[in-house]
């Protein structure tokens, strides 16, 4: 009989108390790096934003000033013939007074597209390099692009913001030419200084308090794996003693079994112990997830104490904690998988309903990206089933092929009754799935080569789930793809007496 170790612990040696610390420092750098990866994605993403925001707000101040305080100084005569050089001094001053803020140049153009003042005096009395522009300028279109011209100062290649806008004698009357306003693109770098540092503060304590959450499973889960370690440490030498007590002795054969046995049920248990680790952080990170998400939308139930910068942050926020949230519901759901605990709640569903509400949810996402998203629903029976359940095939499914499919796509959801099944069907014209990848599509954390290339974001896991309601159902699930062509995913559920709701 071999001694039980269950009830003694070997000492610990100097070896395993120098690598506790370094594998919780290990953890903390790790993670810490992930916090920071992502908290300046998040950073650079907003300031974009608030950028570009602030670039067209200037851009409109410009435009606004330039069409009131210089059109309203302009004669006719400017515009029947090039000015005078006495009339052209006093245009220079005009335009260089910086009655607009960080005007680099301007002209005027006659109708026949004339140039009949520049600040460039070179360029008086030619024709216009651009007459579309102007033609666009006289047809009441205000004109606005970027481009790149010489200034009055004589720098070259400056990048501007150039206003073309149409100039009448008299109010309602027909346009007489068209002014242009050259505006340094500079002037669009407005203060956003203060909106970047509270951003970076906001993110900064709230990465820093999901660390510091994050810090205690870090340090449970660490001596969770030199347990195990330990273990599989002991099993293995264990094993060792055994073979070469069979080789020596025949005789010592029933006792090799038995141990082999005892090592078997320890290498099973190990692996339960490794969904229960799943499990448990899967539950840890839910609980400061769940704070923090709290803590947001109490600042967010309070826009007397929130500018509306910070407000518009605060959700971003919010939202990336629910992606989290998500993929947490989703490893949990997972684990009930694997220990054969999912629950079914059945009661009388109607697909059709379900269809269109998904449809719909989906089509907000669809119509920024400029897909398509359209239904083709045949009456179909009530089946029995878990409607949520359901409702999250069928999101997974859409929410799939619109990520797949590249703007200006189509995607098309369609429901019918094939006998004594519901016919279910998700078709894309998307990027489609090599040939040699399809049969992966449903092992967890799997990812075609397709989404990697095109950084289509995700976990993996989506389609495995799909895949397990569907057979707790007691349906089918199929892909049918061709690379570069479109996807379809079809799903069968059983109708009437047919159906029947896998254990």
């Amino acid at each position: 009989m071999q001694p039980t170790t269950d009830s003694v612990q070997p000492p610990v040696t100097p070896d395993e108390l120098e690598t506790r610390p370094r594998l919780v420092l290990r953890f903390a750098l790790y993670t810490g790096l992930i916090l920071l990866a992502a908290g300046l994605a998040i950073s650079w993403l907003v300031n974009r934003e608030v950028t570009h925001r602030a670039a067209g707000r200037v851009q409109e101040q410009a435009r606004a000033i330039a069409l009131t305080n210089l059109r309203s100084q302009l004669r006719p005569s400017d515009f029947a013939e090039p000015v005078s050089p006495a009339r052209r001094s006093e245009l220079d001053r005009l335009f260089r007074s910086n009655i607009v803020p960080g005007v680099v140049g301007g002209r005027l153009y006659a109708r026949d597209g004339t140039v009949t003042y520049s600040t460039l005096h070179w360029r008086i009395g030619h024709l216009t390099y651009f007459p579309k522009v102007v033609a666009e300028a006289l047809d009441n279109k205000l004109a606005r692009r970027v481009t790149y011209v010489q200034t009055w100062r004589g720098q070259k290649h400056v990048k501007v913001l150039q206003i073309l806008a149409p100039v009448r004698a008299a109010l309602g009357g027909k346009a007489i030419g068209v002014i242009r306003v050259d505006q340094d693109y500079r002037a669009s770098a407005v203060g956003t200084g203060d909106a970047r540092t509270r951003l970076a503060l906001i993110l900064a304590i709230a990465l820093l308090a999901l660390w510091m959450a994050l810090f205690p499973i870090m340090t449970r889960t660490t001596r969770q794996l030199e347990t195990r370690s330990k273990r599989l440490h002991e099993l293995a030498e264990e094993r060792g003693r055994l073979f070469e007590s069979e080789r020596a002795a025949r005789a010592e054969a029933e006792t090799v079994q038995r141990l082999l046995a005892e090592q078997n049920d320890r290498l099973r248990e190990l692996d339960r112990l490794k969904d229960e680790f799943v499990s448990l952080v899967s539950h840890e990170l839910r609980t400061p997830l769940t704070s923090i998400r709290g803590y947001v939308e109490l600042m967010l139930d309070d826009p007397t104490t929130l500018s509306p910068d910070q407000h518009r942050f605060l959700e971003i926020v919010d939202r990336n904690s629910e992606r989290l949230l998500e993929l947490v519901g989703d490893l949990l759901f997972l684990a009930q998988i694997d220990a054969g605990k999912l629950v079914i709640e059945v009661d009388t569903v109607d697909l059709n309903q379900v269809v269109e509400e998904c449809v719909e949810t989906a089509s907000p996402a669809a119509g920024e990206r400029g897909i398509d998203l359209s239904a083709n629903l045949d009456p179909v029976p009530e089946i029995q089933g878990d409607r949520a359940r359901l409702v999250q095939v069928l999101d997974n499914l859409v929410s799939n092929a619109v990520k797949f499919t590249p703007t200006g796509g189509r995607v098309d959801v369609r429901l019918r009754a094939d006998g004594d099944a519901a016919v279910l069907e998700v078709q894309d014209t998307g990027l489609g799935i090599p040939a040699d990848e399809q049969a992966q599509l449903f092992d967890r954390f799997f990812r075609s080569s397709t989404a990697t290339l095109n950084a289509i974001p995700g976990t993996g896991l989506g389609l495995t789930i799909t895949k397990a309601i569907v057979e707790r159902h007691g349906g089918l699930i199929a892909v049918d793809s061709t690379e570069k062509v479109g996807t379809t995913v079809r799903v069968r559920l059983p109708l009437g007496s047919e159906q029947k709701l896998a254990a």
